[in-house]
């Protein structure tokens, strides 16, 4: 056991650890994600009023989920855009929104891609349709999670009129309303880990690092608005500035999760793919030449080789020393 942690499940968790780079994809991640915010409350704007229920039940259902402190900012700017004339309608100006709102979809694609150690960038204009479609389909996801939880009651009330329904239904129906949440959540991330990056893997290395994304997300709804509340201090608390911060904070620790779950998702599969990744993985070995022992050591890399085809040329060794060749 000493020597597989050794020489497998720690080497393979530091070169996932250090592939993933958490903390500055992270910052990438949340800058995009800060640029498309607007436009993605701008979108769900112009889906909630065609939705048949009351929008402040949406609002009330986003103050639930969000922190205190991240609130200020999300909440009046969806009311402002119910509240306009621009609502309720799938028009061009809805697809322009949604196309600039997929920006963030695209960093998070390249991020994650980064994560799973893929190197091959796919064209431009397939990569930006892609993350179109992705926004848009998790879209869909938040109008499905707002139909269960704003709508669920009261769509067991209409059925009741024709079907006599058990009351123990209503009641179950409100305890369990919550761990359906999380169990959409980590349908979500499994979504996000298994289409968003160019990975073959199967669904089910996609699924354990969902979880972890989604137990650290609701830990982080949570302890953000604790920490924050107790150890922020008023200038974070009050104040456009403060509040902007917090936001900042929020989106960048978000980010860390979703990266975290990503790369959960390849060290497991790593670790069962163990041939796989030694083979693509070179080994690191400091010598001094046996035939040049004049020459400074280098460090080489020893892994799998392949030949290439080209021509033989056979040039002097510019490191050897100039003098008689007998």
């Amino acid at each position: 056991m000493k020597e597989k942690l050794k020489d497998r499940i720690i080497p393979m968790t530091l070169a996932s650890v250090n592939q993933a780079n958490i903390a500055g994809s992270a910052a990438e991640m949340s800058y995009y994600f800060l640029l498309s915010l607007f436009p993605l409350l701008m979108m769900i704007a112009n889906i909630i009023p065609m939705l048949p229920f009351d929008p402040d039940s949406v609002v009330g259902l986003l103050e639930t989920l969000l922190p205190d402190q991240v609130e200020p900012i999300i909440v009046p700017t969806l009311e402002s855009y119910l509240t306009s004339d621009t609502t309720g309608a799938l028009s061009v100006s809805f697809i322009l929104i949604l196309w600039s709102g997929s920006t963030a979809f695209g960093t998070v694609q390249n991020i994650l891609n980064r994560t799973y150690g893929i190197t091959d960038k796919p064209n431009f204009i397939v990569s930006r349709l892609f993350s179109f479609a992705i926004a848009f389909v998790l879209v869909l996801f938040a109008v499905a999670l707002s139909v269960l939880f704003v709508f669920g009651q009261t769509l067991l009330e209409a059925v009741n009129q024709f079907i006599d329904v058990p009351m123990q239904l209503f009641d179950i129906f409100t305890s369990v309303k919550w761990p359906i949440l999380l169990l959409v959540l980590i349908m979500v991330f499994t979504f996000i880990y298994q289409f968003i990056p160019h990975h073959k893997y199967p669904i089910k290395f996609a699924v354990p690092g969902a979880i972890v994304a989604t137990l650290l997300s609701a830990v982080l709804s949570g302890g953000f608005s604790f920490y924050v509340n107790n150890f922020g201090g008023s200038s974070v608390s009050n104040g456009t500035i403060g509040v902007f911060i917090v936001l900042m904070i929020y989106l960048w620790l978000t980010s860390i999760v979703l990266i975290a779950g990503a790369m959960i998702n390849h060290i497991i599969y790593r670790l069962n793919n163990v041939e796989e990744f030694i083979d693509s993985s070179p080994n690191y070995h400091t010598t001094t030449s046996a035939s040049f022992p004049f020459m400074d050591k280098k460090t080489i890399a020893l892994g799998t080789l392949k030949r290439q085809p080209g021509d033989i040329i056979i040039a002097d060794n510019p490191a050897r020393p100039q003098g008689n060749r007998d």
